[in-house]
């Protein structure tokens, strides 16, 4: 392994040779998350800014990297605390930044 590229161990529920230890390209799993960025960003732009009473602010997101460098939303079903996801948080800008 050299500094262009990082383990990521899937959730494989079978064990395949390497014990679902995988290598991944630090330039590929880049464009992945861009492009996960990218896809949030959209649909955030289509989010209201209030919600009944509530004003509509941050939202937290987590995201498991698979075998092949993609990323993928956890569900309701995710034990979030028991994976090595990535996590974003996205709140809107104020508008004294505006």
């Amino acid at each position: 392994m050299d500094k262009d590229t990082i383990v990521v161990v899937t959730g494989d529920s079978v064990p395949t040779r390497g014990g679902g230890i995988k290598t991944l390209k630090i330039d590929e799993l880049a464009v992945n998350v861009n492009v996960f960025i990218e896809q949030m960003g959209d649909l955030l732009a289509k989010t209201p800014e209030t919600v009944g009473k509530f004003h509509f602010e941050e939202l937290e997101v987590y995201a498991e990297v698979t075998g092949k460098g993609t990323l993928a939303l956890l569900g309701t079903g995710g034990e979030v605390g028991a994976t090595g996801g990535l996590r974003f948080v996205f709140r809107r800008a104020s508008s004294a930044h505006e």
